[in-house]
Parts: C-alpha cells; sequence; structure tokens
C-alpha cells in the first residue's frame, strides 16, 4: 500500500457481538486505531481507524492544491528537525550517473516537477530533487542534491520546475570499499557534476569512479527544519518519463511516516470459497466505514477474519478473508 495504512492491534476474533459497544465484535478500546466490527440492522460493517498524530515534519496525501486527485503535501512545522520530509519514486530505468550528467548538459529530456509553495510563508529554502544511484557491482551508492530553490518565495499557484545545468547541488555517498565522501559548502554546478564526483572518488579510493551507477529512487523534498512552511509537490518528470504523483501508484511512497504500520496479510479464501472486497476511501487521517459483509464471514465462531490490501491502478482495496489461524 502506498498510501492508506491502518496498524492492527490484535487478532480479530469473529463471535458474539459485545452488546456495550452496540454490536462490535472487537473493539479497539485504548488503542488509538484499528478494527472494529459493528452489527447494524443485521449488516455487518466495518470501521477502521487511522489517526495517530504527526510527527513536526510530516508528509501525506492532500486535496486542497492538486494537478490531478491528490498532491504530496510536504510540511515543517516550527518544532521540525533538518530530515528529509519527501515524496518519493523508486525505479529501475537503468538510468547511470553520466546519463543524468549529459542530459544536464545538452538537455533533450525534461527533469522536473511541480510545486505549489504558500508566499505567507516567506522567503524558504524550497523543495529540492534528491537523486540516489548504487553501483550494481557493489555495495557503494551516490546520492545527488540539486537545489534550484533556494531562499525562494511561494506564488501560490503551480509552477514547474525544470532541472537545468545552470542549478547548483550537493552530493555525497560511499565508495566500494566504504569510504565517505561529502561535497556542500561551495555547490557544484550540474555542469561540472561527473567530473567532480569522479575525482572525489578517486581520491576517497583509488581507481574508482561513480559513471556508471544506476538511477534508484528520485525523491521531491524539504530538509531544512526553518522556516516552518508546507509545500504541495506534484507531477514529477523523471528522465523525459511522467509520474503523475497519487496515491498508489506504483514505487510512489511518502515520508516520514514512522508513526504508521502497514498492514500485510496473505490472501485466501474462505471456506465458502469466496472473499470480501472492500473501497475504502483514501484519507491520511479518517474513520471509514464499509460494508456491509456476508455475515457468514464474521459470524462463525470458528473463524477469525483477516484483510489484504490490494492495488488496482489508483484503486486500493482490502480483501476480508476468514481463516483458521490468526498467526
Amino acid at each position: 500500500m502506498a498510501y492508506q495504512t491502518i496498524p492492527v492491534a490484535k487478532s480479530i476474533k469473529a463471535g458474539l457481538p459485545d452488546l456495550e459497544s452496540k454490536g462490535a465484535v472487537w473493539v479497539h478500546g485504548t488503542y488509538e486505531q484499528g478494527l472494529k466490527f459493528l452489527n447494524l440492522g443485521g449488516k455487518t460493517v466495518l470501521i477502521a481507524r487511522s489517526e495517530t498524530a504527526a510527527a513536526a515534519d510530516f508528509a501525506t496525501w492532500d486535496t486542497t492544491h492538486v494537478v490531478g486527485t491528490y498532491a504530496a503535501m510536504l510540511e515543517k512545522e516550527a518544532t521540525a528537525t533538518d530530515r528529509s520530509t519527501h515524496v518519493q519514486v523508486t525505479l529501475d530505468t537503468g538510468i547511470t550517473v553520466e546519463d543524468f550528467c549529459t542530459e544536464m548538459d545538452t538537455p533533450t529530456v525534461a527533469w522536473s516537477f511541480a510545486h505549489w509553495i504558500e508566499s505567507a510563508d516567506g522567503v524558504q529554502n524550497g523543495p529540492q530533487l534528491e537523486l540516489r544511484f548504487e553501483d550494481p557491482d557493489s555495495d557503494a551508492w551516490l546520492e545527488i542534491t540539486v537545489v534550484p530553490l533556494q531562499g525562494t518565495t511561494g506564488t501560490d499557484a503551480y509552477v514547474t520546475e525544470a532541472i537545468t545545468s545552470a542549478d547548483e547541488c550537493g552530493y555525497g555517498g560511499n565508495t566500494p570499499n566504504g569510504s565517505s565522501v561529502f561535497e556542500w559548502a561551495g555547490l557544484t554546478s550540474l555542469t561540472a557534476l561527473l567530473a567532480a564526483i569522479n575525482a572525489a572518488w578517486e581520491t576517497a579510493e583509488q581507481d574508482t569512479v561513480v559513471s556508471d551507477y544506476e538511477l534508484v529512487r528520485v525523491r521531491v523534498e524539504l530538509w531544512e527544519a526553518d522556516p516552518a512552511r508546507t509545500v504541495w509537490i506534484d507531477t514529477l518528470i523523471i528522465n523525459g518519463t511522467t509520474y503523475a504523483l497519487e496515491p498508489g501508484l506504483a514505487g510512489v511512497s511518502l515520508g516520514p511516516n514512522a508513526p504508521l504500520v502497514t498492514l500485510t496479510f496473505v490472501k485466501e479464501r474462505d471456506k465458502f470459497g469466496r472473499t470480501e472486497t472492500l473501497t475504502p476511501l483514501l484519507g491520511a487521517s479518517q474513520s471509514l466505514i464499509v460494508g456491509p459483509f456476508l455475515p457468514a464471514l464474521f459470524n462463525d465462531t470458528s473463524g477469525y477474519v483477516r484483510f489484504k490490501p490490494d492495488t488496482t491502478g489508483n484503486d486500493l482495496y482490502y480483501s476480508a478473508i476468514q481463516v483458521t489461524d490468526p498467526s
């Protein structure tokens, strides 16, 4: 699941209704979130709660300012820390460091992202683009962070930020033997980037270069704690390929989201050879009700109910499955 995550505090035993909780088979009680079942007019429904308080710097899907249906909202509050608050795409394209640097020198394809920055937040270090490359033959890695929006003021509208050879950047990583390389002070422009990184790698570990390291992840992120600010990120273009950032898009995720835990279940059919499919409304912090379900799935006292999230396109589904062993 790329978006909605619902921690479950315990296995859910189908059984007699708890009359004190208006027919709930299981009540999360003191837990802040979880799953609850109600019997409403003879129909079983599910209430799923996901209401964990967000950290001072967090990312979430939001509909306030969008290009499509959702946009990634990145927020730094007054008590935030210096760390990556981001939307990212993991990918396997075979694009190398040399490919990226060549495109910056003689641009023939687009690298860009769309951003909405609130003008009321004042002058700020806006969203930046981080690219992670890994050596296919070792544990070595390189991260290039492009910073086209340092000291910027918002326009209260979506702007497409095209990455060009004039943009400044920093870089860092580990060589194959684990030696650390980091260059941020005195930012290097993209035009001279490949030669600068290869020289730094050679200094850290003789006879090593980064030219053939392959791109595995692209992030659009806020980093610095100050000032408090909120931005929205939408359409991301990587080497000419457009990623319309939406919940459920393969490879797309938000961070940090440490308070949330992803549901992982093995899909099985119930003893009647069928599954129930739910279509919950996507939401970052919500209580939602879905159903009704087939009564036999929940009211057989010898079985347990489990859920498996499935994603089809941008739609999120849960399959409700009755199993004999909740572990």
